[in-house]
């Protein structure tokens, strides 16, 4: 893996997450009917809160500056919670917006980073050994895909082929 290669799963994937999205109308994005009772709105809510995440991450790492405390697996299902509660009543429109600025700061980030910082699992110590760009796969493409199954199968039973 390269950047390039990097950039190009980051944009291919984004580009994939927009094409399965772009038929839905704000009422069916509204409406909750995902496997654990959230809209797509609740989705996008959600992404967003990870694209941040490792953007903030991203960005102190390549400053030089040691990020806020690192999130641990045992807290990952009380942050979503809390994510999912603090949007609800948040109009899709916003939402939207900031999931596209949450998504555009990342890119930007990934396209000024060096490949020695985004793929040496040396390079910064409060990764704990892995490659920063793990942590941005995990929190932005990767997560995309992490969530196609439930989308895919939510989308399939209101399109039926």
């Amino acid at each position: 893996m390269n950047k390039t290669q990097m950039l190009n799963e980051m944009q291919a994937a984004r580009a994939g997450f927009e094409r399965l999205l772009a038929p839905l109308t704000d009422e069916q994005m509204t409406a909750p009917g995902l496997d654990n009772g959230w809209s797509i709105k609740d989705l996008l809510a959600h992404i967003t809160f990870w694209e941040e995440h490792a953007a903030e991450v991203t960005h102190a790492l390549l400053q030089g500056a040691a990020p806020h405390r690192g999130i641990q697996p045992s807290e990952v299902d009380e942050i979503n919670a809390k994510v999912y509660a603090e949007n609800r009543a948040r109009p899709l429109a916003d939402i939207r917006r900031d999931e596209q600025a949450a998504y555009d700061r990342l890119l930007a980030l990934v396209q000024s980073a060096s490949e020695d910082a985004l793929f040496d699992p040396h390079r910064f110590d409060w990764l704990g050994g892995d490659p920063l760009y793990i942590l941005i796969y995990n929190n932005s493409y990767g997560h995309y895909e992490e969530h196609w199954p439930m989308l895919s199968t939510w989308l399939e039973s209101i399109h039926p082929q």
